[in-house]
C-alpha cells in the first residue's frame, strides 16, 4: 500500500499516512495538534464536487480548534480582565439598584391624612365678627354726624344772643336736642363697640373718634 506524507501546519512535522487517512483527522505526535489529511493523495487529478465539499467541511473542522488556541494562547488577558472588572462592578450595582427601585416602588405608600380640628362654631363667629365691626364702623358714622349737628347748634345759639327772646328760645332747644342726639349715638357706638370687642375684635376703634 502507498504511503504518502504530510507536514503538520502547526510544528512542521512530517507525519506518514495511507489512502485510507485521506480527507481525515488526527494528533500530532510532535506537537499533538489536530492535523487533517488531504483528501486526495498527492499526484492524483480529478476532483468532484463531493471531495471539494469534504475539504471544505474538513478546513471548516480545524479552523475552529485553530481559533480557540489563539484565545487560549492570548497573553494579555489579565490586562483585558483589569480593565473589565470596574465595568462589571458598576453594572451589577446599576442592576442591583435597579431590582431595588422595582421591588420597592410597586409597593403603595402608606398615606397620612392629616387630623384636622375643626371648630363648628368657627363659620358663626367669624360671621358674627364681621356683623359687628360693620356696626361700630357705621355708629361711629352716626356719632360723628351727631357731633356736627351739635356743634352747630351751639355756633347758632352764640349767634342770636343778641336776638329776641323767641329766637334765642328756638336756638336753646336746637342746642338741647342735638346733645340729645349725640348723647344717644355715643351709647349706640359704645355698645356697638363693646360687643366687638367681646367677640375678639383688636381694633380700637374708640381711639380712632376724635370727637368722642
Amino acid at each position: 500500500m502507498d504511503s504518502y506524507k504530510h507536514s503538520c501546519p502547526f510544528c512542521g512535522q512530517h507525519i506518514e499516512y495511507t489512502v485510507g487517512y485521506c480527507g481525515k483527522q488526527m494528533q500530532c505526535p510532535m506537537c499533538s495538534q489536530t492535523v487533517t489529511f488531504p483528501a486526495l493523495p498527492p499526484g492524483r487529478k480529478g476532483t468532484t464536487l463531493r471531495v471539494s465539499s469534504l475539504q471544505r467541511k474538513t478546513e471548516r473542522k480545524w479552523q475552529l480548534p485553530r481559533a480557540l488556541t489563539f484565545l487560549l494562547n492570548f497573553e494579555h488577558w489579565n490586562v483585558v480582565w483589569q480593565c473589565a472588572v470596574p465595568f462589571l462592578i458598576i453594572g451589577a450595582l446599576l442592576a442591583g439598584a435597579f431590582y431595588v427601585k422595582k421591588k420597592f416602588s410597586d409597593a403603595p405608600e402608606a398615606v397620612t391624612t392629616p387630623v384636622i380640628q375643626v371648630d363648628p362654631d368657627a363659620w358663626q363667629k367669624t360671621t358674627d365678627m364681621t356683623k359687628a365691626e360693620m356696626a361700630v364702623k357705621d355708629r361711629m358714622k352716626e356719632l360723628e354726624a351727631a357731633h356736627l349737628q351739635a356743634d352747630m347748634a351751639e355756633r347758632l345759639r352764640r349767634q342770636t344772643k343778641s336776638a329776641d327772646s323767641l329766637q334765642t328760645k328756638r336756638a336753646d332747644e336746637q342746642v338741647e336736642l342735638t346733645q340729645k342726639m349725640l348723647t344717644a349715638a355715643r351709647q349706640r357706638f359704645d355698645r356697638a363697640n363693646d360687643l366687638y370687642r367681646q367677640l375678639g375684635g383688636n381694633v380700637d376703634y374708640r381711639s380712632q373718634l376724635k370727637i368722642y
